[in-house]
């Protein structure tokens, strides 16, 4: 969201215009992707002080634990953490500080089985998995494998270098390692850009209203990045908040540089070797998404802004009377009384709790909007309670910190915001207590926005450089905490939450966050512009924040700014249904952008798209449950299934959803033939089964209705009927996708979809495995892990075959009956074949089973 208010929109979009335009030419609030700068401008200007590499360090110290190394420069030290991880701190201090992070979630003790080799100029650290050599004079380190075959080093003319508070780090670049992550960063997907051109990227969360894909930074900050070459994957984590920049061969093609203007040197060296093994170590340094409410998966529907009451209700009404099917309704700032978070305007929403109780009838979450912006005004329980407990972010001298926001825009009586200090723990508690009277009116979820934070001054567009935060005990200025400032208001709403409804999954959207704010909310990208290239950015820079530890994440859907044609939104729509958060969104003043909005024809075409979202929310599901547990995201790109295959490792237009659906959305106007890239092995059409092989290109025809979308060969596709929404959906069939091989399985879970009781073990997984041979295809079902049982239903079993069997049978040795397709539709088990698709029934006993096909 936004700048753009309803009485006022114009002029305050003119304003913003300005804004952006100022930032842009003055370089404070906002860096471009090109032309490239090297980190050394990552300096603050001004400070007159100059670059100085590294030197000599003393031959180290080995506690056991750590490698300590000092000089006059500072201190250093190399930590093994585990045999994939290993830590590099450096400060110029006498002495580290304390050992805090906002990111990771605890530091472990140290690697027992390391072993550490000292001499006069070097030093090596080996574990099971790495052999890390340091090079004492000038200091340099390079990291390595178990085998010996390198993966990293420091550049060796630059390596570490330090002028007044900044620092920066030179790392070898090769030619043929590629780099992903960074986060929610624009560009394409592989950060060396186009013939290694390279990025320069700037970690600063700033509020970049209808950004392009040229635009950098934008909302989040997520210093972390994958190097992969020759199928080895290896990461880097900069655990710090300042403001910071990435060069990916920018300056140099042959140099990776990193480095930020405050704080100490800390970073976390991460060994895969495969790429979903790097996250699954990164995820357990910074966490991983906790497993979302099944409804949170569901279709989303929002604008800016749906009101009055009359106008969301009959937004619901139209999802049911056409039957299309949708979640969550969202409320963004129009509900409230004069912009004031956790109000209501009861003059637009008379009654907000039967509101929301009746569209609870109908099937609906609500979600609404709250931002971190409480109006100055006594009386008003947030200012007064806040003022009370010294929660809000403090000048230099000491007063409380006011600035304009969405309440200075109101209509009546507007006037100043005060910011919570979410670095206060006491603060984080208070507002996440707020939320009780939004929970008490039946409010399912909460969206927090404007979180960077954004501030309506320029040209920086945030709070000044010098108010105060308390930092956890350490107080401290907005440089340090700007980057995690909406992180922490997350972690605020995500705790408040669970304390208000101790078995309920929350659900938190937010635009601003910071490395390890996946472990509070979903995130969406901002305020993208509806157009053609917005579309393409969205699926790269998706992915990218899938690399870099968000599996819950989407775009808005149609575009946020300004209005898509029909097809542009029937083709975002189509590439929506495979985003973990599927939702549309619309700015203030323009046409209405639901289902429904671009004519009959793109009405039946969205309508099925959505439906087809819902089929395929058991397979949805299952791969975000695994996300949870792995921190591998459900929609990833193609290189982390296939990390030697070259041809894969730029490919950013296609993606898969979980390891076995590959969909390569049509991304372009007027497209009437779409190129898809198979990797190696065999592919299926999704909707004919037609066999492919992979390893090369392909060129499909493609209409206004279609999804290109292939599955692989022994994959298990999970589905189910059309629901209207996700309460629909116990009791209805399990429908399960069996896709030849040899030799497959996959696992399948299942709980509740909404309580915590999974934790408890009450949750259903199973592995579904399949062989042929010989004429003759066995599937067979595990005995279930966990004790959640669904409502009783069908277990439908759908495979391609080139002819018809001659029987089927069961578990119990039993032949199921041979029916044609109406029948098998009405009876309670038996098989039929129908256009070389073979389709068998039976009840879902919960317990192991089996088919034989022959």
């Amino acid at each position: 969201m936004h700048y753009c208010q309803s009485r006022v929109a114009p002029s305050i979009r003119k304003r913003r215009g300005k804004q952006f335009l100022a930032a842009l030419i003055t370089g404070l609030g906002l860096l471009f992707i090109t032309p490239a700068l090297p980190v050394r401008a990552a300096e603050e200007p001004g400070s007159g002080s100059e670059w100085h590499s590294l030197g000599g360090m003393s031959v180290p110290e080995w506690n056991g634990r750590t490698l300590l190394f000092s000089s006059p420069q500072g201190m250093l030290a190399i930590t093994p953490l585990s045999p994939e991880v290993v830590r590099v701190r450096f400060t110029t201090a006498k002495s580290f500080g304390r050992d805090h992070s906002y990111a990771v979630i605890s530091h472990e003790p140290g690697e027992p089985s390391a072993k550490v080799e000292i001499n006069s100029d070097s030093t090596v650290l080996s574990t099971p998995s790495l052999r890390v050599t340091i090079q004492h004079n000038p200091l340099r380190i390079a990291f390595a494998n178990a085998a010996g075959e390198s993966l990293d080093a420091d550049d060796a003319g630059r390596g570490m270098a330090f002028a007044g508070t900044s620092f920066s780090v030179a790392k070898r670049l090769r030619n043929d390692e590629h780099v992903y992550g960074f986060g929610e960063k624009n560009g394409r997907l592989d950060k060396r850009g186009w013939q290694l051109g390279g990025y320069n990227y700037t970690m600063w969360n700033s509020d970049t209203y209808q950004y392009d894909s040229s635009t950098d930074p934008i909302y989040a900050s997520i210093p972390f990045y994958m190097v992969v070459r020759g199928g080895q994957a290896h990461g880097i984590f900069l655990d710090n908040t300042w403001r910071s920049t990435f060069d990916v061969g920018r300056e140099r093609p042959d140099l990776l540089t990193f480095g930020a203007v405050g704080g100490d040197l800390d970073y976390y060296f991460i060994n895969g070797p495969q790429p979903k093994q790097v996250l699954e170590h990164y995820t357990a340094l910074t966490g991983r998404m906790p497993l979302p409410p099944r409804w949170a998966l569901g279709y989303n529907q929002c604008r800016y802004s749906y009101f009055p009451e009359a106008r969301v209700r009959q937004v619901a009404d139209t999802f049911r009377e056409k039957k299309i099917p949708a979640d969550v309704l969202w409320l963004d700032v129009h509900f409230q009384d004069s912009y004031k978070p956790f109000t209501w305007d009861h003059k637009l929403f008379p009654d907000p709790k039967k509101m929301i109780a009746d569209l609870s009838a109908e099937g609906f979450h609500t979600v609404c909007i709250v931002d971190a912006h409480p109006k100055v005004e006594k009386g008003y329980e947030p200012y007064d309670t806040g003022m009370a407990g010294n929660f809000f972010v403090k000048r230099p001298d000491g007063s409380v910190y006011e600035g304009p926001v969405w309440p200075a825009q109101a209509k009546n009586n507007p006037g100043p915001s005060v910011f919570p200090d979410f670095s206060l723990p006491a603060a984080r508690v208070w507002w996440g207590n707020l939320y009780k009277s939004l929970l008490d009116v039946g409010i399912a979820g909460i969206w927090n926005d404007m979180n960077e934070p954004s501030v309506f001054v320029g040209p920086t567009g945030t709070m000044p450089l010098d108010v105060v935060h308390d930092n956890e005990g350490q107080p401290t200025d907005h440089r340090e905490i700007h980057n995690v400032y909406g992180q922490l208001m997350s972690r605020s709403t995500f705790d408040g939450l669970t304390r208000l409804r101790p078995n309920e999954r929350p659900f938190v959207l937010t635009r601003a966050t910071y490395a390890g704010g996946q472990r509070y909310a979903a995130v969406w990208p901002g305020d993208n512009t509806a157009d053609w290239t917005a579309l393409r950015q969205a699926v790269s820079t998706l992915l990218g924040m899938g690399v870099s530890g968000f599996p819950f994440v989407g775009s808005d859907i149609g575009g946020y700014a300004h209005a898509p044609s029909a097809e542009l939104f029937t083709r975002w729509l189509q590439m929506g249904v495979f985003s973990p958060f599927m939702r549309v969104h619309a700015e203030f003043g323009t046409p209405d952008k639901e289902p429904w909005s671009f004519g009959k024809q793109q009405e039946a075409i969205s309508k099925r798209a959505i439906e087809l979202r819902y089929e395929l929310l058991p397979t949805i599901y299952n791969v975000m449950q695994q996300a949870s547990e792995t921190g591998v995201p459900a929609m990833r790109p193609l290189f982390m299934e296939f990390p030697k295959d070259e041809a894969a490792a730029a490919i950013d237009d296609q993606f898969l959803m979980g390891s076995d659906l590959l969909v390569a959305p049509v991304l372009r106007e007027g497209e009437s033939e779409r190129a898809v890239y198979l990797p190696p092995g065999v592919w299926h059409d999704y909707w004919t089964g037609r066999r492919y092989e992979g390893g090369t290109t392909i060129s499909l025809p493609v209409t206004l209705d279609s999804i290109p979308m292939f599955v692989r060969g022994g994959a298990f596709i999970f589905r189910q009927p059309v629901v209207q929404n996700t309460g629909e959906m116990p009791g209805k069939p399990l429908m399960v996708l069996v896709v030849p091989a040899d030799d497959s399985e996959a696992s399948f879970y299942e709980d509740d979809g909404a309580s915590l009781d999974y934790r408890k073990g009450q949750f259903l997984k199973r592995r579904f495995h399949q062989t042929h041979s010989e004429g003759k295809v066995v599937v067979e079902i595990s005995a279930p892990e966990g004790t959640y049982r669904p409502a009783t239903r069908d277990l439908i079993l759908e495979m391609w075959a080139e002819r018809e069997p001659h029987s089927v049978l069961v578990h119990d040795g039993s032949s199921l009956p041979h029916l044609d397709a109406a029948a098998l539709g009405a009876a309670r088990r038996g098989w039929t074949y129908a256009g070389g698709l073979l389709t068998m029934k039976d009840n879902d006993e919960f317990e192991a089973a089996s088919f034989t096909v022959q």
